[in-house]
């Protein structure tokens, strides 16, 4: 059948309905209600709706999303760990660079702890904003009408969740880990003073400073490169 505009519109109440909390998953959803609307020739749109809903329904769309999560969680540590070595590629070794660039102006313009633990909080802030921007930026489903979702609770992309950091990809956590911990721990035991003269900026501590600020920015680089090209996983 060809489906009107309001029977369009009524397929996606319908799905949304199904509080399906991933879009993606959603989408797999729709499509497959839509295909199988659009192929039949005899029955109307209420009948095969109420045949589809036997198999698709909300209890199974939740198992379904819960399993799409999985294996993108699953397919995560590969894939970052495939990010990070394409960095020190020819094609991309400049992004190394220019990052390890950019922190040794940090320990000649921002010589003070504090201020250094302000500025990364504020990158990881902005990088996350701009990793979900690109997220949804890059879905390959964006023609979708997606502002009929505003009838119920918004989904969310199941992309976002997905860096779990296993394997290689645990480097992320423990880089964040050497880095904040004792930058943290020397501002304290400074007391908070903002002193030109700090540990972290002096040799040879300023080269462990250096070192690990530069790993830490790429790993964030990694991660929101891998989350953005994660390929999608099958609905299972």
């Amino acid at each position: 059948m060809n489906l009107s505009f309001d029977q369009i519109k009524k397929l996606h109440y319908h799905i949304n309905g199904k509080h399906i909390p991933y879009i993606e998953v959603r989408d797999e959803v729709l499509d497959h209600y839509q295909t199988a609307l659009e192929k039949e020739k005899e029955r109307s749109f209420e009948e095969v709706l109420a045949e589809l809903d036997e198999t698709f329904t909300d209890k199974y769309c939740r198992h379904i999303a819960g399993r799409y999560l999985q294996n993108l969680r699953a397919e995560y540590p590969s894939k970052f760990k495939e990010e990070f070595f394409s960095l020190f590629s020819i094609r991309k070794i400049w992004i190394p660079l220019l990052v390890l660039g950019l922190v040794l102006m940090l320990s000649i313009y921002v010589p003070k702890t504090g201020v250094l633990i302000h500025l990364l909080n504020s990158i990881i802030i902005l990088s996350f904003t701009i990793e979900n921007w690109l997220i949804a930026k890059y879905y390959p489903n964006n023609e979708k009408m997606h502002h009929y979702r505003l009838i119920d609770k918004k989904p969310i992309f199941a992309h976002t969740k997905a860096a779990t950091p296993k394997g290689f990809a645990i480097l992320h956590l423990v880089c964040f880990i050497m880095v904040f911990i004792p930058l943290l721990f020397i501002y304290l035991m400074e007391g908070g003073h903002e002193n030109d003269s700090s540990t972290v900026f002096q040799p040879p501590y300023l080269y462990a400073t250096v070192i690990g600020v530069w790993i830490f920015l790429l790993m964030m680089i990694v991660r929101s490169q891998a989350k953005i090209n994660l390929s999608n996983s099958q609905l299972s």
